[in-house]
């Protein structure tokens, strides 16, 4: 980050601070890019455990289900 908010054209040096809406963009795409993450890995687990209760309740009445819940 701290080298492209110096960078200036190309085939010229940097210039200290010369591109500061940069760090806006890297801060916000940090923020959406981790809770994007995040939400996707709970959304697989969730996916994943849902599917393994379908699976070990397959055969199962609804009378059994309740039993096996008390």
């Amino acid at each position: 980050m701290l080298q492209s908010v110096d960078s200036t054209e190309a085939d010229k040096g940097p210039i200290y601070e010369n591109t500061l809406p940069l760090i806006y963009f890297y801060i916000i795409y940090i923020f959406i890019g981790s809770f994007f993450l995040l939400n996707f890995f709970i959304g697989v687990l969730f996916l994943e455990y849902a599917k393994a209760q379908r699976e070990e309740t397959k055969g199962y009445t609804a009378a059994h289900i309740n039993w096996i819940s008390i």
